[in-house]
């Protein structure tokens, strides 16, 4: 490389995302949402919230119906079928963690995690999706919100022993 420092050009691109947002594309401004949309959203948020049950209630069925789906179609089909409980628990937890439902949340993602590396042919591993949700079930019922509680703490033992057992 040269040390001359007239061989170097440098290309300023324009920001397209900028443009996008409704700022000039060379505009040197930094991203921010404004305040008042921050608390749009967030009333949105919170106006859903009363929907929050039915939304988990549902979705809990259909993981259900799903793993069933699984345990009862053939060898060829049950791919199909673990992408929809990979995807309900993945749906479950992001409602969970939007409002604060630390331990459904906790549930579901080590569910949509696990399904990533169950073995299909493995006993044991259908045993570990069944503790995740029957643990969710419980936590659902019983109205169990944070993970620091007694009662969370059993759940959570409970799927780790199975985990550790089955894997």
């Amino acid at each position: 490389m040269s040390k001359n420092k007239s061989d170097v050009e440098v290309f300023h691109r324009i920001n397209r995302l900028k443009t996008k947002a409704g700022m000039s594309a060379f505009s040197k401004a930094e991203g921010l949402v404004r305040p008042p949309a921050v608390k749009r959203a967030q009333s949105a948020i919170d106006e859903k919230e009363a929907d929050y049950p039915v939304e988990v209630e549902n979705a809990l069925k259909n993981l259900q119906e799903s793993w069933e789906e699984y345990l009862s179609s053939q060898q060829a089909d049950r791919a199909k079928a673990l992408e929809k409980v990979y995807n309900y628990s993945n749906h479950i937890k992001d409602l969970t963690s939007m409002y604060n439902h630390d331990l459904m949340s906790y549930f579901s993602l080590s569910l949509r995690d696990f399904c990533e590396k169950i073995d299909i042919n493995k006993q044991e591993h259908q045993t570990i999706v069944r503790a995740h949700i029957d643990a969710m079930l419980v936590t659902f019922h019983e109205n169990l919100r944070s993970d620091e509680s007694p009662q969370a703490r059993e759940l959570m033992d409970v799927v780790a022993v199975a985990i550790k057992k089955y894997s």
